[in-house]
């Protein structure tokens, strides 16, 4: 089932966030800022989480969606200027469905507007996977990130760093994500289209 739409990039200048969707296609919806940021998302390239040896193909499909997700995201955050609009949407779409990519490219923009970028990269700790259900749009798998984000800084044109007063929000060390992963029907792979804080405990 997928969840109801309901958040659209709220905390001003950053990057991602949301929750989820509909029948039919996922949508997403969000308020925060970024997706380091406390319930929105920023991100960088990182390791793989190790796969339970009881994790089914699909699972790992949806683990691997999420990552290619992260990656994707890091490269605009990394270097918004470096992207038109219509870029942005282009990656994007190679990666999440639904209100994502709207949701996202909306705080890129605003993140390229202000001539900030994020730095630094963020470390998956540990991932989780739900088991897959079927849905009316085709197949889904939720999956938790619990992500370690004490490198990760945003910076300003002269390089130097943007203060939480000044961003509107602060970078949490660790942030628990909660991605909605769905393969919709005849589609070959999985695509991200929620975003949401996640529930439970995430730190060293």
């Amino acid at each position: 089932m997928m969840p109801s739409a309901s958040l659209v990039v709220g905390c001003v200048a950053a990057i991602l966030l949301s929750a989820c969707s509909s029948p039919g296609t996922p949508t997403l919806t969000s308020s925060a800022p970024s997706e380091s940021a406390p319930s929105a998302m920023p991100t960088s390239a990182t390791p793989s989480p190790t796969p339970a040896p009881t994790w089914s193909a699909e699972q790992l499909d949806a683990i691997r969606a999420v990552e290619d997700y992260r990656a994707a995201i890091q490269k605009i955050e990394a270097d918004p200027r470096g992207f038109t609009g219509a870029e942005m949407k282009a990656a994007l779409r190679r990666v999440a469905g639904g209100d994502v990519v709207s949701a996202k490219v909306n705080t890129y923009v605003a993140l390229k507007k202000q001539g900030f970028r994020y730095d630094g990269a963020t470390v998956v700790v540990s991932a989780k996977a739900s088991r897959p259900s079927d849905a009316s749009y085709g197949r889904e798998v939720v999956v938790t990130n619990c992500l370690d984000q004490r490198a990760l800084r945003v910076l300003d044109k002269s390089g130097r760093v943007v203060p939480e007063a000044e961003l509107g929000y602060s970078i949490p060390e660790f942030n628990l994500r909660q991605y909605t992963v769905v393969r919709t029907s005849g589609a070959e792979k999985f695509l991200v289209y929620g975003l949401s804080p996640g529930k439970g405990e995430c730190g060293p």
